[in-house]
């Protein structure tokens, strides 16, 4: 049975329990200084860091205050673009609508792409109840499941583990799952992501179902984004014939030119990347390419219960890099298992509380304390979140969810018992004449004080009351008030003695939405539900773009920024003319060992005239076991971006279909030298939302073992970048 977080610690009984194992705080420190030192070099890089917060956070400060209407609109676009939008009040509607939906392909398998929204949601267990197995395609999530272990960290959920114990897991246990580990696997990072490649391999061209969650949901065009690094995510979205997204209502954004800003701030803040090697955008169905019957699943599971929340609605803007954790002292100590939830670290102190069915509620409470309030969380956010303002904002929600009739603790006891006391003004008197009294009985005299509070007077003097009360000495001053005066007062008195004190509107335990049943929509419930919580809100905050500012005068021209960024990735670039062009593709191809090749139908037929092996020209119809055992695809690209070395993909005739730029092992791409865009914003706007996109950063890549990077996982291992000069 896939393992969750159920039953898990209250978090300082876990946090002590994680203390005490040295070898787990000695991968921790390494793994978040590391990251620490990554994300601090990537964004250095960057003079308008500052202005692209400031831009990340009032796109999603604009986003919630809109949620309601940008749902509507989102479905509106997916459904238009052959998509089929459905809607989940909590992680049990949800894991409903996903069961039958695999159910009704009559498969008994499906491929994930690693997800945080489905790990809330435990939609494994669900499946798994269903007769379905589910495979984990992420290495660091195979790595888990295969150890029937739980997550620790947002981006790196095996961080916990180290490289001899991920062995030991692949030998174990690859053999119960599929494919078994090769004999003699050794602890190197490299040789264990080989392994995980061939146990996979086999469960993605046989594929019928894909299961994915979402970065970003783009209200105006209906496409969702994913940001992956090894390719399994592409193999998940590409593959099957059926394709499952499941998102937080909060993922959405207004428009397709925001992401040039989540696209700069994410990599950075997740991975210490300037891009990560992959990034999809995908807007519904794409004629013969990709799933042809494609589903979109929208979660609230709490979420407009926390928009509800002036200061807690501040932790939705969250877009999941994990950067909060990497600069936490807390996390650095302890790991994510301790926090007792699928969101860890000081993202998960403050947005699991308000969630449905991610911790129980005694988990939740201790989350809030999880934290020395030192802030570093809130500079390292690239949405700007406030989080040591929400933690204790928090605090006060558990305090005043925890306030009954019956005192739960001797100082509760004393301070109801003041609060009794100082309601009104005749038990006050009452108080005072009778301490009054004692106070001149017992004067001169040491009082030991009874029972529990005998501490206080075995170390100290008991303070005696005086002789006479204030009010007393009050209307035997001569700065009493006149009698009128002194009546009018009493009356105001008395009359704010009875006034009601409301308690905190939400309290940490959050009230859970009804259980969905047939008669139920749940469309409309979240939608008012949205709309509901956006009513008292204040007004939009206006997005400031001065971060587009003109590309700044460099020592290097665009080119030859392009060049250095792309070699940083380990891949290899080269330059030609239009004259040469087929010897450069005939070279990069032979200097790989690449002897077939796979070619869009509309790509030049001169590309490959230099070369002299078989050549599968695609139009749609060539298997994807055949693909496998290609070597080599070549294909042409929509764009480049000089600063962060990527290309883009996005179908046209000289590249085709997306799954062949990700079978075979060697990709060759051409880049047209006029194709080269300064950065992100400058390629955004230039780019068609309706078409499929693949955004490529070198070869595929994982950290996930003790943060060793590997080139090659799922995608291609092997990318050559030609670059077609302007003649």
């Amino acid at each position: 049975m896939a393992r969750s977080f159920a039953g898990s610690p209250d978090f300082p009984i876990g946090a002590k329990t994680s203390l005490a194992n040295p070898q787990l705080r000695r991968n921790l420190l390494r793994a978040t200084t590391t990251i620490r030192a990554k994300r601090n070099l990537r964004v250095s890089e960057l003079d308008n860091w500052e202005e692209l917060r400031l831009a990340g956070e009032a796109i999603k400060v604009e986003a919630l205050a809109n949620l309601h209407e940008l749902l509507r609109q989102f479905e509106e676009k997916v459904t238009a673009a052959g998509g089929q939008v459905h809607w989940a009040l909590d992680a049990q509607d949800a894991q409903r609508i996903v069961v039958e939906l695999v159910a009704s392909t009559m498969s008994k398998e499906v491929v994930k792409v690693k997800s945080m929204t489905t790990a809330e949601i435990d939609l494994n267990s669900a499946l798994e109840a269903a007769g379905i197995t589910a495979y984990e395609t992420d290495l660091a999530e195979l790595i888990v499941q295969l150890g029937n272990d739980l997550p620790s960290h947002i981006v790196v959920p095996a961080i916990h583990r180290s490289r001899d114990e991920v062995r030991d897991i692949f030998v174990e246990h690859m053999g119960e799952w599929g494919l078994p580990a090769p004999d003699g696997l050794s602890n190197e990072p490299e040789e264990l992501a080989r392994a995980a490649r061939l146990h996979l391999r086999d469960r993605f061209l046989a594929s019928h179902v894909g299961v994915s969650g979402a970065n970003f949901l783009v209200a105006e065009t209906g496409s969702v984004a994913i940001v992956e690094s090894e390719g399994n995510g592409r193999m998940c979205l590409t593959i099957p014939e059926t394709l499952i997204t499941i998102a937080g209502i909060d993922k959405i954004i207004p428009r397709f030119e925001d992401l040039d800003v989540f696209f700069q701030v994410l990599p950075r803040s997740a991975t210490g990347e300037r891009m990560n090697p992959y990034s999809s955008i995908w807007t519904g169905v794409s004629a013969n390419d990709g799933p042809q019957e494609y589903h979109v699943v929208l979660l609230d599971n709490g979420r407009s219960s926390a928009l509800a929340d002036r200061t807690g609605r501040e932790a939705l803007r969250c877009i999941r890099c994990a950067a909060c954790l990497n600069v936490c002292p807390v996390y650095e100590q302890v790991g994510g298992h301790a926090y007792g939830s699928v969101y860890p670290g000081p993202i998960g102190a403050v947005l699991t509380p308000q969630l449905n069915n991610v911790a129980s509620d005694h988990v939740a409470r201790s989350l809030p304390y999880a934290s020395t309030l030192c802030g570093a969380c809130f500079d390292a956010c690239p949405v700007r979140i406030d989080i040591p303002r929400l933690l204790i904002h928090l605090r006060a929600e558990v305090v005043d969810g925890q306030r009954g009739w019956l005192p739960k603790s001797q100082e509760q006891f004393m301070m109801r018992s003041a609060s009794w006391v100082f309601g009104s003004a005749r038990r006050l008197s009452a108080v005072a004449r009778t301490g009054a009294f004692v106070g001149r009985l017992a004067r001169g005299r040491e009082i030991p004080l009874p029972g529990w509070l005998s501490g206080w007077s075995k170390s100290r003097r008991t303070p005696l009351p005086s002789e006479g009360s204030f009010l007393s000495w009050w209307r035997s001053s001569t700065l009493r008030a006149s009698p009128t005066t002194q009546s009018r007062h009493s009356k105001q008195s008395r009359a704010s003695t009875h006034t009601r004190v409301e308690p905190h509107a939400v309290g940490i335990r959050r009230s859970r939405p009804p259980r969905l049943s047939p008669r139920v929509n749940a469309r409309e419930v979240i939608l008012a539900s949205v709309a509901a919580a956006n009513e008292a809100q204040g007004a939009n905050a206006s997005v400031p773009r001065t971060y587009r500012r003109p590309a700044r005068a460099e020592t290097m021209t665009r080119l030859e920024l392009f060049t250095q960024r792309v070699s940083d990735y380990q891949a290899a670039v080269s330059f030609t003319t239009p004259a040469q062009l087929a010897y450069s593709i005939a070279h990069a191809l032979a200097s790989r060992g690449s002897t077939s090749v796979v070619v869009a139908r509309g790509a030049p037929s001169a590309w490959l005239s230099a070369h002299p092996g078989p050549v599968v020209v695609d139009d749609g119809d060539v298997e994807v076991t055949t693909l496998n055992d290609t070597d080599a695809v070549v294909t042409g690209c929509a764009a480049a971006i000089a600063e962060t070395g990527t290309v883009i993909l996005n179908s046209d005739p000289d590249q085709g279909r997306r799954i062949i730029s990700l079978i075979p092992d060697h990709h060759v791409v051409i880049v047209r030298q006029s194709q080269i865009v300064p950065d992100v914003p400058d390629v955004i706007e230039r780019l068609d939302p309706s078409r499929p996109q693949t955004w490529i950063s070198g070869p595929s890549a994982t950290s996930d073992i003790e943060l060793s990077r590997v080139e090659g996982v799922h995608g291609p291992r092997k990318l050559d970048v030609i670059v077609l000069l302007d003649e």
